[in-house]
């Protein structure tokens, strides 16, 4: 008996998708894959942009004791050990799930409310300085990043993979999903936090812990959300296709660790989040302490709005840049753009005018990055293609692993540089005004914050040159086709294409919605008095209309080419 699958909760049909079609549906894109994921989103950008501040100038853990340097470096490091372990242990444990709900999605649900006690956790820290305090924050970190969050990302990871097969509707959801993940949490954290509840909160420790609950209590009816519109179709075909079989762990690795495509891919992963973290935890000490001063409510706000600008209409240039020109060479030409903006911004570092341009320009490079998921994608129907065995769970717990272990090695790296060069807790010297670090940790923190994000672009731009993984598509898929039709031929039955399922199924649909507007229409006619067949002449006439403009523009369009 595979896990979950005696579960009731998820045998009822209560708690079946409201997703049904066999196509991805616009209320799928918006609600399950942009606005579902934000709750964890905000929580987990807030947790990696804060809780380092909440530790140095909240709790003071930098000058607490002797030894708290070395505490402060190795416990985030220590702690990603542990949650390398729980990240493949969890990989598992959704490769051997089977339920009515699908292998990822129940353990979304699972995970709703365990994220937000554990949020709440990390900031019921006492203030006293002693060994329980140490202890408690790094029991509080492991029970969220290596146990709460770890269940949510990993099955939240999958969903693009295990959501459809089409290629096209996968490119959408993962940019749906990243968009939602990075563009609107973005906003609020960078933008809304440092502008207004930094300066309230201060270093109020109660305020803290207030702010976090409420952030908390709010993110969580959002997770909800990505679960019940969610749908796990590659996982429902698989079954059907009786592709469930278990496969040894030993031999998930082998057929990985055998793929070129999956190495870069895992190489790409690991760059990508190593530089995020790294500017992601160093973005307020940046603006405190190098471009401007602390809390002064303004630089931060001000850089992050113009760093997430582009974000708004991104996915209106994105799209057909993609679709035109393919995921890979979009994000190279990216890369190498971002990697520019990077280097002006290390020149202006103390400049406004010229880190407000850098920042603009790095996030229209930056873009390409939130279809990445759609190539890991690409890269799993590749080692099917090549070993007749998805390893689905395995690469989400490797990526989970990749996504934790990069913010223990961010966090570790940087309080490391901060303890080393002499930060010092923030302190009024007189009204509104702070102290100043030194000339060495204002470097250190311009490199984590610069240095290295334009170290990554440019390795991240050359891995990109050779995952070559997109131009196999078509062979790829037509040769899975193949195989699943022979399989269901052999077991007697009769085998529907995905695309020719989701074509009847669209027809069945756009079937109902007409009966259904034939029958609002004379009700409608019926109570008003009017006549049927002059309503419907007037509607045919419209939709004429309607599809005549289409047609001429797509004659004008074809023309032009």
């Amino acid at each position: 008996m595979s896990i979950l699958e005696k579960s009731k909760l998820f045998a009822s049909p209560k708690f079946d998708p409201y997703i049904k079609s066999a196509n991805t549906s616009g209320s799928e894109k918006w609600l399950g894959f942009f606005f579902g994921p934000m709750g964890a989103a905000i929580l987990n950008i807030t947790l990696i942009s804060y809780l380092n501040v909440f530790y140095t100038d909240v709790l003071d853990l930098t000058n607490s004791f002797a030894w708290a340097a070395t505490f402060l470096t190795l416990f985030p490091i220590i702690s990603k050990v542990v949650d390398a372990i729980t990240n493949i242990i969890m990989g598992q444990i959704i490769e051997k799930t089977r339920t009515r709900q699908g292998k990822a999605r129940p353990w979304i649900l699972i995970s709703a409310p365990l994220m937000s006690i554990a949020a709440i956790l990390l900031f019921l820290i006492p203030q006293e300085h002693s060994l329980l305090q140490f202890a408690l924050v790094a029991l509080t970190y492991n029970i969220f990043f290596s146990f709460a969050y770890t269940i949510y990302n990993m099955s939240h990871t999958l969903m693009v993979p295990l959501s459809t097969s089409n290629v096209k509707q996968r490119d959408a959801l993962s940019l749906f999903t990243n968009m939602g993940v990075n563009m609107l949490p973005g906003v609020i954290v960078s933008l809304l936090f440092p502008m207004i509840l930094m300066p309230i909160l201060g270093y109020d420790y109660h305020k803290w812990l207030t702010a976090m609950i409420i952030i908390a209590a709010i993110a969580l009816p959002f997770t909800i959300l990505e679960y019940f519109f969610t749908k796990e179709r590659v996982t429902e075909a698989a079954v059907s296709a009786g592709e469930s079989r278990s496969v040894p762990f030993k031999e998930q690795l082998k057929v990985c660790f055998s793929s070129k495509y999956w190495i870069l891919m895992i190489l790409f992963m690991f760059m990508f989040q190593l530089m995020s973290n790294m500017m992601t935890i160093s973005l307020p000490y940046f603006c405190n302490w190098v471009l401007g001063t602390y809390n002064d409510g303004t630089t931060q706000t001000i850089l992050s709005a113009v760093g997430k600008a582009p974000l708004g209409f991104g996915v209106f240039i994105l799209w057909p840049l993609v679709k035109k020109f393919g995921k890979r060479k979009v994000m190279i030409v990216g890369f190498l753009i971002a990697a520019a903006a990077e280097a002006i911004c290390w020149i202006g570092s103390r400049n406004m005018s010229l880190m407000l341009a850098g920042s603009f320009f790095y996030a229209i490079g930056f873009l390409p990055s939130y279809v990445y998921s759609a190539l890991m994608a690409d890269t799993l129907d590749y080692i099917e293609f090549k070993n007749k065995i998805r390893v689905d769970g395995l690469t989400a717990s490797i990526y989970t692993i990749i996504f934790t272990v990069t913010v223990g090695i961010g966090q570790g790296i940087f309080n490391l540089g901060l303890t080393t060069t002499g930060y010092e807790k923030p302190r009024m010297i007189a009204e509104g005004v702070y102290n100043v670090q030194n000339a060495t940790t204002q470097g250190f923190i311009s490199f984590a914050y610069i240095g290295i994000p334009l170290i990554s672009l440019v390795a991240m731009a050359v891995i990109m040159i050779f995952l070559r993984v997109e131009n196999l598509l078509p062979e790829i898929h037509k040769e899975l086709t193949a195989r699943r039709k022979a399989e269901c031929e052999a077991r007697g039955e009769v085998y529907i294409a995905p695309e020719e399922k989701a074509r009847m199924e669209q027809e069945e649909n756009d079937r109902i919605a007409e009966e259904n507007r034939i029958k609002e229409l004379k009700e409608r006619c019926k109570k008003r008095g009017l006549n049927f067949n002059e309503e419907e002449a007037k509607y045919q006439a419209m939709l004429a209309e309607k599809k005549a403009k289409a047609e001429a523009k797509a004659a004008k369009k074809n023309k032009k080419k």
